[in-house]
């Protein structure tokens, strides 16, 4: 598989690099802020060169921020290669350009391409079906390394959609907590960031009665996990798939 990455000199990027060198597949361009000759593939700065370039790739995989969002669908559409997207924060507007893409090539578009993360999703989906109705209240909780700037995480947000789309009735998600307010209402869903240290990503789904507190937790032990989703997901998408945005759950055939 020839891999088209963005992001290269970032810490997720520097992940992939290390580890498709010990695979069968193949890094055969990079895009990154600064030029470099320190990799076996050539390194631009900005998308128009690569284009120029006529690089042949069988997708690409984007591990950068996203400032470069719409740029990178703007290439992609334009180069027809599929999109393996694992950076978040998009704004509406950026959101937009991944939706517009998706018309024209196939996307995988994560907050988290992580395996056991997305397997989190499904089984918070099942227990929010189960525990609900019950009278069970939703929390989520997420940690992160203080470099982290997007809170709540994509991943807790993917979380969060999992659970509401579960529930047969509106809810209102809530962002932290402060003061003395009213006492808390089961419609709602707390969200709460924690940023500090070193924390790869950690992330609880705390679901409690009166009775007792059921919690599913998800702990990042490395970067490499992320890279092999990735990886995963990007091989998916060389195989062929038609235009449309899909997630990890397409990849890994699970069902929500």
């Amino acid at each position: 598989m020839r891999i088209i990455l963005i992001g290269v000199s970032g810490a997720m990027g520097q992940e992939v690099v290390r580890f498709v060198a010990d695979s069968e597949h193949e890094i055969v361009a990079g895009l990154q802020d600064g030029a470099s000759d320190a990799y076996a593939f050539p390194i631009f700065t900005d998308f128009a060169a690569m284009k120029a370039a006529e690089i042949a790739a069988d997708v690409i995989i984007d591990f950068s921020t996203s400032a470069l969002t719409e740029s990178l669908m703007d290439y992609a559409t334009a180069t027809g290669t599929p999109v393996m997207l694992a950076t978040t924060g998009q704004n509406e507007a950026q959101e937009a350009a991944i939706e517009a893409a998706g018309k024209q090539i196939a996307i995988v578009d994560t907050h988290n391409t992580s395996i056991g993360v997305n397997v989190m999703q499904a089984a918070v989906a099942s227990l929010t079906k189960t525990l609900y109705p019950l009278g069970y209240d939703i929390e989520i909780i997420e940690k992160h390394h203080r470099y982290k700037r997007d809170a709540p995480s994509g991943t807790a947000k993917m979380l969060l959609h999992a659970a509401e789309a579960a529930i047969d009735e509106e809810t209102t998600p809530i962002y932290g907590r402060e003061g003395v307010g009213e006492p808390r209402q089961h419609h709602e869903i707390g969200v709460h960031a924690i940023r500090g240290g070193d924390i790869v990503g950690e992330h609880t789904v705390i679901f409690a009665s009166n009775q007792e507190t059921l919690e599913l937790t998800h702990r990042a032990g490395s970067k490499t996990l992320f890279v092999r989703g990735a990886i995963q997901g990007a091989a998916f998408l060389a195989e062929g798939q038609e235009p449309g945005l899909y997630d990890m759950m397409d990849v890994l055939e699970l069902d929500v």
